[in-house]
């Protein structure tokens, strides 16, 4: 066998391991829009790169037919790959998308690994259910003792905001009237013209939908920002949509999102 067949046998093996992990990573653990906002890309790209070089790349660099020890080597290599996916593919995993909170006056997408369940009230809500994030409300606290403390929490003792607090959440459906109430027009979005608003246009096209029949409000994602659609009269979110969302929302400041939701509220 030469070694320009065993880089073939090689590299198609781990495409083949390449391209599952991909079909999974992108359908079931981040759906939809959520691939987009997570940053999990480079991620894959970095596995992508990492597994060629260090499966086809070395086995054919050693390979040579009559070597001593050679089906050792290629043995470790293998082993040191499959490591290098299950360390990858956990870590994709462990970043999942496992809740969308709708948090006074946005969405956040918040991964069972950034918080502690321990004081969530209503275990119904621990869950992720079938292959998208749980819908969650986070709802601001009507006490005033209760309130203050938050914002000293999140204010002067840099702690978690209420999205990422389970103490306060709740289920979707009680802060929908909330999330309408803060939410805008689909319509004044695409108002902003082509540049911006070209891809909720194609998003409309292809939904057959107009724009009369949804709100919107942004959705914060690891990496990055985008815009969460919602139907204005069901109240859920149907889709994700990578522009600015902050174009409509005047308490964003003039280059970036807004600080916090305590803050902001409290202003």
């Amino acid at each position: 066998m030469t070694r320009a067949k065993v880089f073939r046998i090689r590299f198609a093996a781990t495409a083949l391991a390449l391209l599952l992990a991909v079909a999974i990573t992108r359908l079931l653990w981040y759906p939809g829009g959520y691939f987009a906002i997570s940053g999990v890309s480079r991620l894959l790209l970095v596995l992508a790169v990492v597994v060629v070089v260090l499966g086809p790349g070395l086995s054919t660099v050693l390979y040579k037919p009559g070597k001593p020890g050679l089906k050792f080597d290629l043995i470790v290599i293998a082993c040191a790959e499959i490591v290098v996916f299950g360390w990858a593919l956990f870590e994709i995993h462990n970043r999942r998308p496992a809740f969308t909170v709708f948090a006074v006056d946005r969405f956040e997408v918040v991964a069972r690994s950034e918080i502690d369940l321990t004081p969530l009230v209503d275990s119904r809500l621990a869950t992720r259910p079938g292959h998208a994030p749980r819908l969650i409300y986070a709802a601001l606290p009507t006490d005033p003792e209760v309130m203050s403390q938050l914002i000293d929490d999140t204010v002067f003792l840099g702690m978690s905001d209420i999205d990422r607090r389970p103490e306060f959440w709740e289920p979707y459906a009680q802060g929908v009237a909330t999330m309408k109430a803060r939410a805008r027009p689909l319509s004044l979005y695409l108002a902003l013209g082509e540049d911006l608003a070209g891809p909720v246009q194609r998003w409309l096209t292809a939904s057959n939908a107009k724009a009369s029949d949804y709100i919107y409000l942004p959705v914060r994602g690891r990496r990055s920002d985008a815009m969460m659609i919602v139907h204005a009269d069901v109240g859920y979110p149907v889709g994700i949509v990578a522009v600015d969302p902050w174009q409509q929302f005047p308490s964003a400041p003039e280059n970036g999102p807004p600080a916090g939701d305590i803050e902001q509220t409290h202003q």
